[in-house]
């Protein structure tokens, strides 16, 4: 297959000397045209998709291409390379990042990318909004790598400050455009003040752009070597990986977790389950380490509902915390599941409803079933404890 690519030489066209008068000729771009192979062609659109990532806006493949002969840079080859398995890469990472062995400039590119995704991935069913902590982890780290550049003066400080919340920043002077008012300590100052609003549990952001600037950062700035990269970025790879996690579901829609090995066949104690009220909810162990509940109604033929992978349990968790008791949702809406609460038949109390997308299956999930006493309120099974057992979480991100 062919590629054409554009790109413009900072030298004059010889020309016959001209008039003073008439003014002078911009230069001209030169046009390149070679044939590359399907290995190099696929390289280039997985590096059009991280430049696309980064910019916000679609990239062609001839500027993607432009960029990496002008730059020559040897990890955003490497980048590319890894983004071809990005599921293998990220495991590698995290049993790296796990055992503190030092990461690549390029695996650590690839891991903000995924973190950045994750942060930016919102829908009105997104059930687990990220946390406060999460975001000022990601802050830190920033600050933590940006410390450590060898050029202090950047071009993208304008960046940086465009991607922090309008709130936080200074208040511009008169006359000044962004450029201006930009700089290494104006950043350091956004970033301490939106820190600050967010240890704030109240405080949330619709939209949290700064998982860019940490993508931008380690891309394109001049850091030292890796170890110095590996110490600034350590004590947040927890935090990080989380994220990354998250971003790579979005995109993939598949879990994060390695394939079994034989030594997940040995044989491992049974999970025991849960009693509430009249409900009892068990738990089965599946394959690639993966974990199966079932909810069973009261009743002796009380109907059981099964809820299997990891995305369909920690959203069904999600409904039944936002519909506790004390929660003034009434209303709740995920990716899998639809819940409500609704006045009981009797008039006294509530009942707790839940139904899946799909199959279109409705419950109710009340404590308990029977006919209440007056004035007692019924509540939905397990929401009092809002969780459930860590030991029920191997391979649990």
């Amino acid at each position: 297959m062919e590629m054409v690519a554009s790109y413009r030489q900072n030298e004059e066209v010889s020309r016959l000397p001209e008039k003073p008068q008439k003014p002078e000729k911009s230069t001209q771009g030169q046009t390149l045209s070679l044939r590359i192979s399907d290995a190099l062609y696929a390289r280039l659109e997985r590096a059009k998709q991280l430049m696309s990532s980064k910019k916000g806006d679609s990239v062609s493949t001839s500027e993607v291409a432009k960029q990496l002969l002008e730059s020559a840079r040897e990890d955003r080859f490497e980048v590319a390379d890894l983004m071809a398995k990005p599921t293998e890469t990220l495991l590698e990472i995290r049993r790296k990042g796990e055992a503190q062995h030092i990461l690549s400039r390029a695996e650590w590119i690839l891991l903000a990318h995924f973190v950045q995704k994750g942060l930016e991935a919102y829908t009105e069913r997104t059930p687990n909004p990220v946390s406060n902590e999460s975001l000022i982890a990601v802050l830190d780290a920033f600050l933590a790598v940006y410390e450590l550049r060898t050029e202090r003066a950047s071009p993208r400080d304008s960046y940086y400050m465009n991607n922090l919340p309008s709130e936080c920043r200074p208040v511009k002077a008169k006359g000044a455009d962004d450029s201006e008012r930009a700089t290494s300590e104006t950043v350091r100052r956004t970033v301490a003040e939106t820190r600050k609003r967010l240890s704030d549990p109240a405080v949330k952001w619709d939209t949290f752009l700064a998982g860019r600037n940490l993508l931008i950062l380690l891309e394109d700035e001049k850091l030292p070597a890796a170890d110095a990269v590996n110490r600034a970025l350590r004590p947040f790879f927890p935090v990080l990986w989380r994220l990354a996690a998250r971003g790579h579901y979005c995109l993939t829609q598949e879990s994060l977790r390695a394939k079994s090995t034989s030594q997940d066949s040995f044989y491992q104690p049974p999970i025991p389950s849960i009693k509430e009220g009249d409900f009892t909810l068990s738990f089965n162990r599946g394959e690639n380490n993966d974990i199966y509940l079932l909810l069973s109604f009261p009743g002796p033929r009380g109907p059981m509902y099964p809820i299997n992978g990891y995305p369909r349990i920690t959203e069904f968790r999600a409904m039944l915390v936002a519909l506790a008791p004390d929660s003034p949702t009434r209303r709740w809406e995920g990716g899998h599941f639809l819940g409500y609460v609704a006045a009981s038949e009797e008039g006294k109390g509530k009942d707790y409803w839940f139904r899946a997308h799909e199959n279109g299956i409705t419950r109710m999930a009340s404590r308990s079933a029977s006919p209440r006493r007056s004035g007692s309120q019924s509540k939905p099974c397990f929401a009092a404890r809002g969780s459930f057992p860590k030991y029920a979480w191997p391979g649990r991100r």
